[in-house]
């Protein structure tokens, strides 16, 4: 009988959180003037940040409630799914949310318009600030005030709500071969139509103007850009990277008792090592892109046009389905990279890992420091700075994951879950499913 428990999935669930840690340290703390090479390898760790997040979300989702669905009717299943998704995700958001809003407004309450900031704690209340394209305070999106990253957990909040509406059409998978034909046609689709949307941007920028009050041009370097809220903040665009986990999820599930074949292994370790390649070339060009000056090359190269569609797709699709194949081997074969990611130090990092993603911006801040030019003493003191932001990270996510988190989350599953504190068992279509932290 396989364990029922995934601990390298919840050992991914802290590399996702601390490649984002990694490139918020090393661009805030340690800016160079004459000298990419931090932003290189802040952005060559921190470009899988979100993909693997929302990958891993829909993967540890439907492995965790997908039998729940199917052995349940949709109006209890979805009670006990939604239930405990909010005891998971609201306690520690609420906490940091008023935090940031109380910091936000006292650093700059003659400047706040009251309409504005009712706008702002509207949506940010509701968990819905990524999903509308609308300005608030200091003519900034209201998705980026107060607790900014909260952005990705009202994302993923989104992904909530859509999963009961396309569970069972998942749930239907119930061969490998329907299993792979289904992850990999979607996989390809989901590229395809961004490819096809990134061309055709004039025309969705030009049908976005004709709706929307207030539309601002521009591209990934401006937060506030239509352009940045459609591809990398807004959930209907990432939604695919959160369905290529669920699709990666089912195909695990369907094949787990079945014995492993040398022939399968063979495959699945190919399939694996042309992910590994796959992810290594993005890293390498995003973070090279950003060492060299005109990345691969100048103004209308390859080079150049190389870099532009690297850094479009790493924001999404680029990366989800590579990722998702690590997700699967590193689950159902024994190897290197699963025992590491399965360490007891890694599982316990990743059990973590939402307070070290919620508390890092306020961690880092006193270690932010202007843009000097590069030396040795300087040097020594980046490296101190970075070890020191990501110590002083982790040692308050402890806090915060014991005395928020943990309790909140308890507290909140017996009082909404039928006075239980677990999650109620769903019948043994599959083996009883858990992910630790989830």
């Amino acid at each position: 009988m396989p364990k029922s428990e995934i601990p390298q999935l919840t050992g991914l669930r802290f590399l996702a959180a601390f490649s984002i840690l990694f490139l918020h340290t090393v661009a805030w703390c340690i800016p160079f003037n004459d000298t990419r090479i931090p932003s290189a390898i802040g952005g060559a760790v921190g470009v899988f940040g979100m993909p693997l997040f929302f990958v891993l979300s829909g993967f540890v989702i439907h492995y965790n409630y997908g039998a729940l669905f199917h052995d349940q009717t949709l109006r209890s299943a979805s009670r006990n799914f939604f239930s405990a998704r909010f005891a998971r995700l609201y306690p520690l958001f609420l906490f940091f949310m008023v935090f940031g809003s109380v910091s936000d407004f006292v650093s700059n309450w003659i400047s706040y318009a009251p309409k504005e900031f009712e706008a702002y704690l509207v949506y940010n209340l509701t968990l819905t600030q990524s999903w509308v394209y609308v300005f608030a305070i200091h003519d900034r999106l209201v998705l980026n005030h107060g607790f900014g990253l909260a952005w990705s957990i009202s994302t993923e909040f989104f992904f909530y709500v859509a999963y009961p509406f396309m569970v069972f059409g998942v749930l239907r998978i119930r061969r490998a071969r329907t299993g792979i034909t289904a992850f990999v046609l979607f996989s390809v689709a989901f590229i395809v139509l961004l490819t096809v949307a990134l061309s055709n941007f004039g025309s969705i920028e030009t049908w976005a103007k004709g709706f929307l009050p207030r539309v601002v041009t521009g591209r990934l370097d401006n937060d506030a850009s239509f352009y940045r809220w459609l591809f990398y903040f807004s959930p209907y665009v990432r939604i695919g990277e959160f369905i290529v986990g669920c699709l990666a999820a089912q195909l695990f599930m369907t094949v787990r008792e079945m014995p492993i074949t040398r022939r399968e292994r063979l495959y699945a370790g190919l399939v694996y090592a042309v992910a590994i390649v796959w992810l290594a070339g993005f890293a390498f060009i995003y973070g090279y892109s950003a060492a060299v000056p005109g990345g691969l090359g100048g103004p209308g190269t390859f080079g150049n046009e190389l870099v532009k569609i690297v850094h479009f797709s790493a924001l999404n699709f680029g990366l989800a389905m590579p990722l998702a194949v690590v997700m699967f081997y590193t689950s159902r074969y024994e190897c290197f990279s699963a025992n590491l990611l399965a360490l007891p130090a890694m599982v316990w990092l990743g059990e973590i890992s939402y307070s070290l993603y919620a508390v890092h911006t306020w961690t880092l801040r006193p270690l932010i420091r202007p843009a000097v030019s590069w030396n040795e003493v300087y040097a020594v003191d980046a490296i101190l700075r970075v070890t020191m932001g990501i110590a002083f990270t982790i040692i308050v996510s402890v806090g915060t994951y014991q005395m928020i988190e943990q309790p909140a989350r308890r507290y909140l599953r017996k009082l909404l879950m039928n006075g239980k504190g677990t999650r109620p068992a769903a019948a043994p279509v599959y083996a009883p499913n858990e992910v630790k932290g989830i």
